[in-house]
């Protein structure tokens, strides 16, 4: 159990809260998407910078390009990157399940994924329960480990 207060943002919920219709305007999203992305971002940052613990829910795609943007909303936050892992078949059929997904999104986002992540701590969904995954990675909290991740992606960063 954490024991400071903790603020899941999860990127489903955060786009469910921009305007009914949106999501079908697909050129509006295209041109306004690295904005729309940023300001998820960039909240996780506020609430972080307010001293609150924050668990950032988001696949990080490769277009807008979210290292620079994220290592400039965070810099001075502690940052531990999680991977999150499980098989295609799988987030198939969790979205084939799930009914609020369009067909198609975990094969689409699954080679993009992981594509440009460095990691601290990995967890697999596919063979681990949700509380096991939370506990793996309160335990490397509590470890007190920095994280190299975040430092190798701002090191990547700085030679592009």
């Amino acid at each position: 159990m954490i024991e400071k207060p903790c603020m899941h943002c999860c990127i489903d919920a955060y786009l469910s809260a921009f305007q009914p219709g949106l999501w079908e305007r697909k050129a509006v999203v295209k041109s306004e998407w690295r904005h729309i992305i940023r300001g998820f971002h960039a909240a996780g940052a506020a609430v972080a910078r307010a001293g609150n613990l924050v668990i950032i829910d988001d696949v990080l795609e490769t277009e807008p390009p979210w290292v620079a943007s994220l290592q400039e909303l965070f810099a001075g936050i502690p940052v531990i990157f999680v991977g999150v892992h499980c098989p295609l078949e799988e987030l198939e059929r969790r979205e084939h399940v799930r009914n609020d997904r369009k067909t198609g999104l975990a094969r689409f986002q699954f080679a993009q994924v992981h594509a440009q992540a460095l990691y601290d701590i990995e967890v697999n969904t596919s063979v681990l329960q949700s509380n096991e995954c939370a506990r793996m990675i309160l335990e490397w909290m509590r470890a007190k480990h920095s994280s190299s991740a975040w430092k190798r992606l701002a090191e990547k960063q700085r030679s592009v």
